[in-house]
């Protein structure tokens, strides 16, 4: 990044935790979380977060960058931060500021006073301690030496209304916004060592970049060009997720036709219901007769006479068999017909010319 880096901010909150006095503060303004979440960050994506920050009021921000889109407001700040809402308030009221200052000291309390603030060196313990931490970890300034009459505001918070209810109290969420605002204006003015709030901007990045279906890397983010678009990392993430994917869903596949389903059960059912309609429409409704004269076709496809294997003999002895069968058939016949016929009926009489024709 071009230009003087004075602001080095802390990457955890390991020296914080040092002081115990600081951090029973912290925590019962419920400051802590967010101290604790600020691990590490950029300073290329946080001064290329500032150029494409665009302020659309006081209380929403939009910022457009590598293909990422983010809505900023104090809602999703302190979402993101798990700093309390609050009360809004400026920095710049430096009336309200410079009430605050009188009011955070006692009468007896004694302090330097500079031309632009109170040194800090000059403030009793905790306090100088305090507002120390306030600047690294709030604020974001980058000398530690004076204690502004803004910082008073969030010292009063600490030493006299830190047992109001969250929403009495000042809104750090409201503070962070308005500060990144002015980060950006003072950055695109040509001014990028008042670039700040580096470790703010990567939460901000990091809840973006994991909102999607399958969240993406910070560091494979933060590796892009200023160039590069986050279309590239969808990419690649989505194809090896789809890869391991795919496996899986071949093995379901494979399960799932193993054991037929209860639908699968009744379609099967109904197709070879089907079939057996088909099968019943195809074949034809056969007369008595056809079904004696079918029968004996069968019958004689089943014993086959063959000549080339049956003796002479045989043959002449299955002939006379069936010789004198239809004899006795016939004789049968006969009888019952005459005997019809002695009674007087025509059509016996006519039968029986027939049978012996035959």
């Amino acid at each position: 990044m071009p230009g003087a880096f004075i602001r080095r901010e802390p990457t955890d909150s390991n020296t914080l935790r040092r002081n115990q006095a600081v951090v029973e503060l912290f925590t019962r303004a419920q400051w802590m979380p967010f101290c604790d979440k600020l691990q590490g960050y950029d300073e290329e994506v946080a001064e290329e977060f500032l150029q494409a920050l665009r302020p659309k009021s006081k209380v929403l921000a939009t910022v457009n960058f590598k293909g990422l889109s983010l809505k900023i407001t104090p809602q999703s700040i302190s979402r993101i931060t798990e700093l309390p809402m609050g009360l809004p308030w400026d920095k710049e009221e430096r009336k309200l500021s410079q009430q605050a200052k009188k009011e955070f000291f006692p009468p007896e309390e004694e302090f330097t006073e500079d031309k632009n603030g109170v040194r800090r060196t000059s403030l009793l313990p905790p306090w100088n301690e305090v507002s120390l931490y306030i600047m690294k970890y709030i604020t974001r300034d980058g000398r530690y030496s004076i204690v502004y009459a803004y910082h008073f505001r969030l010292l009063n918070e600490l030493r006299h209304r830190i047992d109001l209810p969250a929403k009495q109290r000042l809104s750090i969420p409201y503070f962070l916004l308005q500060s990144l605002m002015e980060c950006s204006t003072k950055l695109k003015d040509g001014i990028p060592d008042q670039v700040a709030h580096h470790g703010l901007v990567k939460l901000l990045v990091e809840d973006a970049l994991h909102s999607y279906k399958v969240p993406l890397a910070w560091e494979s983010f933060r590796n892009l060009t200023r160039e590069g678009d986050i279309k590239m990392l969808l990419e690649e993430t989505g194809s090896s997720s789809g890869e391991e994917e795919e496996p899986a869903a071949e093995s379901k596949k494979g399960k799932s036709q193993k054991i037929p389903t209860p639908t699968q059960k009744k379609e099967r059912k109904e197709k070879e219901e089907g079939k057996d309609d088909r099968a019943k429409e195809d074949t034809p409704i056969l007369s008595a007769r056809e079904k004696r004269l079918k029968s004996r076709a069968v019958k004689t496809e089943v014993f086959p006479v063959s000549p080339s294997t049956s003796s002479a003999p045989a043959v002449k002895a299955k002939s006379k068999i069936h010789a004198a069968k239809q004899e006795k058939v016939v004789t049968v016949a006969s009888a019952g017909t005459q005997k019809q016929a002695s009674r007087g009926s025509p059509e016996a009489a006519c039968l029986v010319n027939l049978v012996f024709l035959n």
